[in-house]
Formats: structure tokens, sequence, C-alpha cells
């Protein structure tokens, strides 16, 4: 494996194409160049050159000279990744809205066909995770679809880790209507991580806290600790109307007394 095939692979993981990976890296090693230049300098087919340098130019990681012919430049790698993160999250609000719009839409459609479906509120469903990136991705999920609103008893580390992955979710969802509340420890948290938070959520502080409960829309609940045993994170999700019930009166006689 040569060495542009090592830094490739990290491009690859970001989300590039094999094809965008190697042409970037190439455009790092020429300069300013030509996509037949690119083309025969990492192998790519003529006939996809110009598409792949046209989308790296769309994602911010080349430049473009008009003439004949096009040349394309590199643009700096720490710019190239903060423009292409820019990217990805004007994209996801995009997909975001346009779940949100197409599901009223077939909900309405539902209603107004007056479509008949089985609805057991009382139905228990469980889930369970493991890992602790993998439960913050799920955590993520359940944010992006709530409507009315989040309730979230967690610590220090555990808030600090959801600020920085889903702020962005996060301030949608304010924007959208939903109320968003957490209770915390108060030592220890960084001061940034605050004053970020504040601008979408209600915080308050109650005492130490070890294992993680999240609720959404009084529809789930998700809690999170630390297992003894494997010495990582774990959790369970659940639709059970008896602990969502619960754990909804417990939150909010906690929140009432701080």
């Amino acid at each position: 494996m040569s060495l542009a095939d090592d830094f490739s692979i990290y491009l690859h993981e970001m989300g590039l194409s094999e094809y965008e990976a190697r042409a970037y890296l190439g455009v790092l090693q020429s300069g300013i160049t030509t996509a037949k230049e690119i083309s025969d300098a990492v192998g790519i087919p003529q006939s996809r050159v110009y598409d792949v340098l046209e989308s790296l130019k769309s994602k911010g990681f080349v430049t473009v000279q008009p003439g004949r012919p096009k040349k394309f430049g590199p643009i700096k790698p720490e710019l190239a990744i903060n423009q292409y993160i820019q990217y990805k999250r004007s994209n996801l609000e995009d997909e975001l809205a346009q779940s949100r719009e197409v599901g009223s839409d077939f909900i309405d459609e539902l209603d107004e066909k007056q479509f008949q479906y089985h609805n057991n509120n009382n139905i228990d469903v469980f889930w369970s995770y493991k890992g602790r990136n993998y439960i913050l991705e799920q955590f993520g999920q359940y944010c992006a679809a709530s409507s009315d609103e989040i309730r979230m008893l967690t610590t220090k580390d555990s808030f600090e880790r959801i600020v920085t992955k889903h702020k962005e979710i996060l301030k949608d969802r304010h924007k959208h209507g939903v109320n968003i509340r957490t209770v915390m420890p108060e030592d220890g948290i960084n001061d940034v991580v605050i004053d970020t938070a504040r601008e979408w959520a209600d915080i308050r502080y109650g005492g130490n806290v070890e294992a993680r409960i999240y609720i959404w829309d009084d529809q789930r609940v998700l809690i999170s600790w630390l297992s003894d045993h494997e010495n990582r994170f774990v959790a369970m999700a659940t639709q059970s109307s008896q602990l969502r019930q619960t754990f909804v009166h417990m939150f909010d006689l906690f929140w009432n007394q701080l």
C-alpha cells in the first residue's frame, strides 16, 4: 500500500468516493493541473475524471480555472475539510427538512383518505445498544424525529459529547418549537459548552448523576449506563407507556425541585 493509499483511506471514511479521494490527493501533489494529467497520474478513467473533479469543487476541495483546457488547483486541507463539513451540514439540513415535509404530507394524506391502521398505544418495544458512539448516533436520530419535548437527565461528560455531536440537530429542533430541558451536575462543565447549549436548552443543575435518562415527546425513553462487567456503555430504549409515564413524572418532579 502506497503513502497516497494511506491518506486516501481517511478521505474515503469522511465520505469521499475512492475516485474523489485519489483525485484530491493527486491535485494536492501536482498543484495546478488538468483533468487529463490527474487521470493519468492517479488512474481515473478519462470518462469519469471531469465529473469527479466537479464534485470535488462542489464539496470544497478544489478550485477551477476556466480555459481550454480547464485547470484544477488544490484547496489547503484545513480549509477543504471545513468547507466539506459545511457542505455535509447543509445537505443534512435539506434532507431533514424534506423528510419532515414529505412526512407531514403523508400524515395529511392518511387523514384525508381516512386510511384505517392499527394503533396500539400500549405496545412495549425495547431496543438495546452497546458502545458509546452507537448510542450517541441513536440519540441523534431520536432527537431529529422529536416534535414536542426532549428531557435529559445526564452527566457532564455525556452532555459535552451531545453538544459537540448534535448541537445543530438540537438547535434545529428548538427552532421548530421543541422544548429541550436538561438536568446535570454543575461541577466541571465547560463554559463554552454551556453557552452553546443555552441557545436551545433550559439547563438546571442537580446532584451527582451516574446513569443517563433521555425522554422524547412522551413517546420514547433511552436509559444509558456504564456496564460494570464490560466496562463499556450500554443502553436500553423503550416505548413502554408505563415506563415512559414513570420517567416523565420522575423527571418533572426532579426538575421542579431544582
